[in-house]
């Protein structure tokens, strides 16, 4: 599970931003919204702000963190536009089966290489932290737990290669503090999974999931059974079957080159009739499909499921049912952080407490900003709200941060004038 999040000098934000996944010790209400333990940390997080001020750029950083920790392709990330240089630094504490640990990079977009690595493991006792080193890795020195005179001078070319993070360079079968710190940092960078709503979504994961996993596939027909009032069957035939003609249909889509041939297997039926998914079904219903592996995916294995823009095509009660999903007491492992416009989804009264709830807008023309809102809106302030009202009045009002205030009066003129 991810605890904290920090970056700096990364895309919209360039000073330094962090979020705070644990959960506010003060907020006594909704306690099935954290995962107890020596920490409690929440299990989901909704980021809201203005278009273009920097929400997706929220959802990045976890995909290029992930990225960085496994070594994988990534685009260029520094912030353009703040003359901050070409380091872009990320400092992300998790929790993987109990153990905490701090893990902070600081990487080059020029030269592609990390310029400096940390990695520390955290011991929480009765309110205090305990800080130990696992590695400590920068252009001049290197240092490690269990270092030994013979093994640094046979490894050490090796591991201050600075186009590689450290762990994937690290291999000593006899130090167990460094190999399970090894395990758990590479379950942590696997377990982060971003899914863009707005972008098609891949269904491969719920293809293979649908194939190879009964458990899995039961869930997801339900899943997609409950989301859509209109379907009374939905799954997946390596057969092609239609109750409709649609030859019209395939022809034009085997000669698109987007087309992606087992997409052609989801099948749904209506009425019952049963019909291929890709002709009948809607942009929403095809979301769920491939969302639902997803879903299924972190709730098993307790992944990150990170998502851009939530509610796009889903309508509001399928959106809020889904988030309330990772809020359930049954889910002890999965977290769910995510993007969105949707107002409605503010709810303090039933869904969210005042610490899941972060809000972006543009700091200066160079930077962006994010704060929690149980960290600027106190019950105390004098514009602070309580932890149980229904807010969404104030977010549309303008009271958490800037909104969008389109007047396209002037537009419609334009558009309707005689030349």
């Amino acid at each position: 599970m991810i605890c904290k999040l920090a970056i700096k000098n990364y895309r919209a934000f360039a000073e330094e931003v962090e979020l705070d996944f644990y959960a506010n010790g003060n907020i006594k209400r909704l306690s099935y919204n954290y995962i107890s333990g020596k920490r409690n940390i929440l299990k989901t997080a909704g980021i809201y702000g203005p278009n273009n001020t920097g929400k997706t750029c929220i959802f990045l950083s976890f995909f290029d963190l992930a990225a960085l920790m496994k070594n994988a392709p990534h685009e260029k990330f520094a912030n353009a536009f703040a003359s901050m240089g070409n380091v872009t630094s990320f400092r992300v504490e998790y929790c993987v089966q109990g153990r905490f640990y701090e893990y902070s990079v600081s990487y080059d977009n020029q030269s592609k290489e990390y310029v400096e690595e940390r990695l520390s493991s955290l011991s929480y006792e009765e309110g205090s932290v305990t800080k130990e080193r696992i590695f400590d890795r920068t252009p001049s020195s290197l240092t490690w737990n269990g270092i030994s005179g013979a093994l640094k001078k046979a490894n050490v070319a090796n591991l201050f290669s600075l186009s590689f993070p450290f762990m994937l360079l690290y291999n000593d079968p006899g130090n167990e503090t460094m190999n399970q710190a090894k395990k758990d940092y590479l379950d942590f960078a696997n377990s982060i999974s971003p899914l863009q709503m707005e972008s098609s979504i891949d269904v491969s994961k719920t293809i293979k999931l649908l194939q190879e996993d009964p458990k899995a596939a039961k869930f997801i027909k339900e899943f997609v059974k409950n989301c859509d009032l209109h379907i009374d069957d939905f799954g997946f035939d390596e057969e092609v079957v239609s109750d409709a003609d649609i030859s019209d249909e395939i022809n034009a889509a085997v000669n698109d080159p987007s087309f992606v041939k087992q997409a052609l297997k989801f099948y749904s039926k209506h009425n019952g009739y049963r019909v291929p998914t890709i002709f009948f079904d809607s942009v929403g219903t095809k979301k769920i499909i491939a969302l639902a592996g997803y879903v299924y995916e972190a709730l098993r294995k307790g992944n990150v499921l990170v998502v851009d823009e939530i509610d796009s095509s889903l309508h509001h009660i399928l959106t809020k049912s889904i988030v309330a999903m990772f809020n359930n007491m049954l889910n002890a492992k999965a977290q769910l952080i995510f993007t969105t416009h949707d107002a409605l989804l503010l709810d303090l009264k039933e869904m969210f407490r005042k610490d899941q709830i972060w809000l972006v807008d543009v700091q200066s023309p160079c930077s962006s900003t994010i704060v929690r809102m149980s960290d600027r809106f106190t019950a105390r302030d004098p514009n602070g709200i309580r932890g149980d009202e229904d807010v969404t009045d104030y977010y549309l009002k303008g009271q958490f941060g800037a909104i969008p205030t389109p007047d396209l009066f002037s537009s419609l003129q334009e558009a309707v004038a005689d030349e």
